[in-house]
C-alpha cells in the first residue's frame, strides 16, 4: 500500500516543483516586459489552479501518510511488547522452545517490516521539507 503512495507522492511533488518553476518563469519574462500583462494572466490563472490542486493533493497525501506512520509506531510498540512477553514465557519455561522459536520469528519479521515501511514513509517526507 506505500509503495502506491509513495509514488504518486513523488509524481505530485515533482509535477508541483514544476509548475512552481514554470510561475516563476512566467513572473521573470513579465517582469522583463517579454509578455504582456494580459497574456500573463491568461496563462498564470490556469498555473495557479493547477498549483493549488497539487499542493492540496499533497496535503492530502502527506495528511494519510501521517496516519499511516502513527499506525506503525503503535503496531511497533505492540510487537515489542509481544516479543518482551514472550522473551518472558520461554525464561519461565512457560512455552516450548519450538513455540518460542516459531513465534519468536514470525515477531521479528512483522516488526522489521513495520520499521521498514515507517523508514519509507519519513524517508519520503524529508524530500518535502
Amino acid at each position: 500500500m506505500l509503495s502506491s503512495w509513495k509514488n504518486t507522492f513523488e509524481v505530485v511533488h515533482s509535477e508541483l516543483e514544476l509548475a512552481n518553476r514554470k510561475k516563476q518563469a512566467l513572473d521573470e519574462l513579465l517582469a522583463k516586459n517579454r509578455m504582456s500583462q494580459p497574456t500573463y494572466e491568461h496563462l498564470v490563472g490556469g498555473l495557479n489552479e493547477n498549483i493549488a490542486d497539487l499542493e492540496s493533493h499533497q496535503k492530502s497525501l502527506m495528511q494519510k501518510m501521517t496516519e499511516r506512520a502513527d499506525e506503525l509506531e503503535n503496531q511497533a510498540e505492540l510487537l515489542k511488547l509481544f516479543l518482551a512477553t514472550l522473551e518472558m514465557r520461554n525464561i519461565a519455561k512457560e512455552i516450548k522452545q519450538e513455540t518460542y522459536d516459531e513465534n519468536k520469528q514470525a515477531f521479528e519479521l512483522g516488526l522489521k517490516a513495520t520499521e521498514d515501511e515507517l523508514a519509507e514513509i519519513k524517508g519520503t517526507f524529508t524530500k518535502v521539507i
